[in-house]
This record gives structure tokens, sequence and C-alpha cells, in this order.
């Protein structure tokens, strides 16, 4: 397998690893020196030029006989700030797919409070984000999955073989059982590695949340049609760390 990670034509400038070309560099090694310059010359953020280097990279994979993974950087799509005020709602990565290429995909999500706070982890993002503005892009985000399974985090931490082996049956993947005692050391990835020591699965420390920001969320309009989308009980505040 190969996993391109957090991966989208509007977030190529972001950070340098969500750069498609340096995760191939350091990473994937999958495309030949002439079509990393050709592409190094090249605005990866076209969805004309970000296709075609899809293509490729596709083409690489299939000819080495590895299944490619993208992992889908949509916060972009579906909420946006602070790199924009209009997000499309929509999952562009799709409209960005060679023609005809076969696709199968899961979507794997989070209690829309705990999803939230961990966003706000990033100052920028705090500053902006209202929990309005949060769900209304994660309702528009489930309403655009269409029939895409869904996987929730909460799950996956109860039994993370059992629902692991469940998301590679789906997308067609060979299971890994040992994968619990070696997914530390993957560093192939963006993300949060804060917990990367840690040699277990399990959830992270409940973070606080006031009660009147909590009376905000459960009050917002978008609130119950985002817990009905997602599967997640209508009341679930005994589960959080209300000061």
């Amino acid at each position: 397998m190969a996993l391109v990670s957090e991966i989208n034509p509007s977030s190529v400038k972001l950070f340098p690893q969500f750069d498609p070309l340096y995760q191939d560099r350091n990473w994937l090694h999958l495309l030949e020196p002439a079509d990393l310059e050709r592409f190094s010359k090249l605005d990866l953020g076209n969805l004309d030029v970000f296709r075609d280097w899809m293509r490729v990279l596709h083409d690489r994979a299939a000819k080495l006989k590895k299944r490619l993974i993208l992992r889908d950087y949509n916060y972009v799509d579906f909420i946006g700030v602070p790199y924009t005020d209009s997000p499309p709602r929509k999952r562009i990565i799709y409209s960005v797919l060679p023609e005809g290429t076969p696709v199968s995909a899961v979507a794997f999500i989070r209690h829309p409070v705990d999803q939230w706070l961990s966003l706000c982890k990033h100052e920028q993002v705090r500053k902006l984000l209202s929990p309005e503005l949060f769900l209304r892009g994660y309702a528009a985000f489930m309403e655009d999955l269409g029939d895409t399974p869904v996987f929730r985090y909460e799950d996956f931490i109860g039994d993370p073989g059992a629902e692991l082996r469940r998301m590679c049956r789906s997308l067609d993947l060979e299971f890994d059982p040992s994968f619990e005692q070696r997914f530390h050391g993957y560093d192939h990835v963006t993300g949060d590695f804060s917990r990367q020591h840690e040699r277990t699965i399990s959830p992270p420390a409940k973070k606080a949340i006031s009660a009147a920001l909590l009376e905000e969320f459960c009050s917002d309009r978008h609130f119950r049609p985002v817990l009905r989308l997602t599967g997640y009980a209508d009341d679930d505040s005994e589960r959080l760390n209300v000061n």
C-alpha cells in the first residue's frame, strides 16, 4: 500500500508536509525523477494539474502493485477557516480523480463537540471557528457522504482490531492483525504526533468545555441533525468534561 496523507488541491501550499511532492520525495518514492521535476514547476493547486498528478501517481502505484490510499484533507472543503471564508461544502477530491479510476471510500468521524475542541487546539482556528460555523460544515460533510460507510473514532478506540478489520473489509484491503504492535513506529503521515510515544491505543484526555459553550452547541439548529446523521446519542453530556 501507499498512503498519501491529507491531500487536497486547496491545501497543497498550507504546510510543507501537505505538498504531495514533499510526501513522495520523503515517504512514497513512487514518482520518477522526471515526473517530480515536471510537477515541481507546475501549480498543484490547479485542478487540472492536480488531476494529472493523481493519474501519474495512480499509474506508478499500479505498476509497482501497490494500492493507493488517499487521506483527504476535506477541512478546507467544509469549514475552511482561516484559509477560506467560502468553502464549497462538497468533497473536491472527487472532481480531481482521473476519469474511470475505481474508488472505494470510508469516513472516519468523531463526536462533534470533541472534534471541535480538537480543532480549537490551533490558535488561528480557535479565534474564528464558532460552534455554529463548525456544525454547519459538519452537517454538510455528513450529507455529502451519501452512502459512504461511516466509522466512529470512539468505536475504534473501544475495539481497534475489530473496527480496523471492518474498515479494511469496506476498502477491500488486507488486514494486518499485528498493527497494534507496530502503529506507533509509523510516521509517514501528517497530523498530531503528541501521543506517538504511546504503545497502546486509548482515549485521549478529556478537554474541558464550559457549560455556556456546551449550551451554545446544543442550542444550535444544526446540532441535533448532526447527531442524527452521525449516530451519536442526543444526550451525551455525561462523557464531556464540563466546567
